[in-house]
This record gives C-alpha cells, structure tokens and sequence, in this order.
C-alpha cells in the first residue's frame, strides 16, 4: 500500500472519529421523537402564545416558560407535575379542554427548548412522566 493511500485512510479514520465525538457532545434534547415535539410546538403556538409569547419569554401577566423563573419554578419536579399544573389551569378561560396527549405534547416542546436532556418521547401516562426529571442539561 502506498504512503499516499495510508496516509488517506488514516486522515479518513481520524475525520470519523472526529465526527463520532461531536455527536456525542451534541445536546441530548435532538435526540425523542421529532414528531411529538413538532405537534407540541403548533399546539403551544395556537394555543399558548398569545399568552406566554412565541418566545416562551411570557409577558407581565404570564409567566415565563424558559429562564430563570421556569427553572426556580420546575427544576427537580417531574414532567408529570409540569403536566397536570397545565392541564388543570390552561387554558385559563377553559383548563382541561384540550386532550391529554396535547398536553404532554406542549410540555414535550417546551422541555426541548428549554434543553432539558430527553430521549425519546415524553410518555403520555403519569407513572411515566413521574420518571422523567427537568433538570438542566449536562
């Protein structure tokens, strides 16, 4: 084997290996299903912006669903309790009237954009949201 070809093999290992350790470093809220999260955020954007803004920033009246407040508020908590605290009290002039599933859809968008580390969907029953922890990513 020439050097050339030696030399082009190991370039490509290394750029493999390169690419494979920066995978691993990527944040973990990419990975779970891109669908769930994709219906949590048209659900969030028709049903929950006009209050707590696109953003998620909230507005004087709102709070905020990132930042600072959102981690005093829920960090430690389980998805379970993020869950019901706005299934039983939005949409504040009807709480509860959007179906389960949506619910835990709008919270699976809002742990993703606020980088909580997931895999996989959020489950859509309460001994299995109990399971999962908001926590800030590693």
């Amino acid at each position: 084997m020439s050097k050339f070809r030696l030399a082009a093999i190991v370039g490509i290992i290394g750029w493999v290996s390169l690419v494979a350790l920066s995978a691993q470093d990527a944040p973990k809220t990419d990975q779970g299903n891109s669908d769930q999260q994709s219906r949590g955020k048209a659900a969030y954007v028709d049903k929950c912006s006009s209050c707590h803004q696109e953003n998620l920033k909230g507005s004087n009246e709102t709070p905020p669903l990132t930042g600072d407040m959102f981690w005093a508020n829920w960090e430690t908590y389980s998805a379970n309790n993020l869950v019901e605290q706005v299934r039983t009290t939005m949409p504040e002039d009807d709480p509860g009237k959007l179906p389960r599933q949506t619910y835990v859809d709008i919270i699976a968008y809002v742990l993703m954009f606020n980088e909580v580390p997931m895999t996989g969907d959020l489950p859509s029953d309460a001994d299995g949201l109990k399971k999962v922890i908001i926590k800030h990513k590693d």
